[in-house]
């Protein structure tokens, strides 16, 4: 979802496989942890048109170089695997909280649509890398951005950048402009002017194609891990309706204290229950029938109870306690009993 601007100097060298992997990875991530949980190699070869070995090569050079950590993890039936896959140092644990108006850090937006466009994914691995530095550097300013000409091709040809040619970055440079019409350049008194073409980044509005939010990356990810991990096999339709039921039964189930998606992963879970293993697939009307009994057999929360205790009563909440019940006469009996 939000890749740290600090983080781009360490991209400049990856690989096409590498570069991919880490920007589907940021896609689909908790932004609290930095972490895509159950990545599953056959979701990103079918996205990036990669075979196996491109992921798991993608993965431990990516670990090689310091960018991300991971973690293995097996299902019930040890059959298949995914991976935790943390991207070091950009997570953001402080989000929702007052701290995020003090420690607030840039970032690319990797939910935009530009970079969720075939046209970026169709990209070298060189000129990603400088369409994620042209989007921090036109969009942090607000005025895009400007740069000597000389300069430019001085600093962007260094083997801590580009590290290629003046002639390969023109060829760049063309690709991201006139091919992809991703940025707006030119040259004016000697400067190139570079700014992001609002038509390109702008984010559709609900309800229009291509629109997602962070959010809804993450919990699309959420229920591929359950499916996952269950062998069960679906398409995108009963993924996209299954996803639904989060949104559909989240204030619900926040109403008693739970989180939705653990229990529409219980739900999933028992969807399949007494079907061979080969032979699961999704049925979203199934597991919205076993969320929707999960729910109704939920207890409210301790908060809600005393609510209701205070609104029906309309005494005051210091009053509102449970009276103890006491056996009268075994207490009068301890009493004469007594040595004292």
């Amino acid at each position: 979802m939000k890749l740290k601007y600090k983080l781009l100097d360490k991209l400049h060298n990856v690989s096409n496989s590498e570069m991919d992997l880490l920007v589907w990875v940021v896609q689909h991530s908790d932004e609290r942890s930095g972490t895509m949980y159950g990545a599953y190699y056959r979701n990103y070869c079918d996205e990036y048109g990669r075979c196996k070995q491109s992921f798991y090569n993608a993965l431990y050079g990516l670990k090689k170089k310091g960018i991300v950590a991971y973690r293995r993890n097996r299902n019930d039936a040890c059959t298949t695997s995914d991976y935790d896959i943390t991207v070091l140092d950009n997570a953001y644990p402080w989000k929702g909280s007052k701290e995020v108006t003090y420690r607030n850090e840039g970032y690319v937006d990797l939910a935009n649509p530009v970079f969720r466009s075939q046209e970026f994914k169709s990209l070298k691995a060189k000129e990603k890398y400088l369409a994620l530095e042209f989007r921090k550097r036109s969009f942090e300013t607000g005025k895009g951005y400007k740069h000597g000409v000389k300069a430019f091709y001085e600093m962007w040809s260094r083997e801590a950048y580009l590290g290629v040619s003046e002639r390969t970055i023109r060829s760049y440079m063309h690709t991201l402009s006139k091919v992809c019409n991703f940025f707006s350049i030119g040259i004016k008194d000697g400067f190139y002017r570079i700014t992001s073409r609002i038509s390109s980044f702008r984010k559709p509005q609900k309800g229009q194609y291509g629109h997602k939010y962070d959010q809804d990356m993450y919990n699309e990810q959420y229920v591929r891990m359950a499916l996952n991990r269950d062998n069960i096999k679906y398409n995108a339709e009963s993924l996209s309706d299954t996803v639904h039921l989060i949104y559909q039964y989240g204030a619900a189930f926040a109403n008693k204290g739970a989180d939705v998606k653990r229990y529409i992963e219980k739900a999933i879970h028992s969807s399949v229950a007494g079907t061979k293993w080969r032979e699961r697939e999704l049925s979203a009307a199934t597991v919205h029938y076993n969320l929707k009994a999960l729910l109704q057999h939920m207890p409210d929360t301790q908060d809600q109870d005393n609510k209701k205790v205070n609104t029906s009563s309309g005494e005051k909440g210091f009053y509102n306690f449970n009276q103890r019940d006491y056996d009268w006469n075994e207490i009068e009996n301890l009493l004469f009993n007594s040595t004292i």
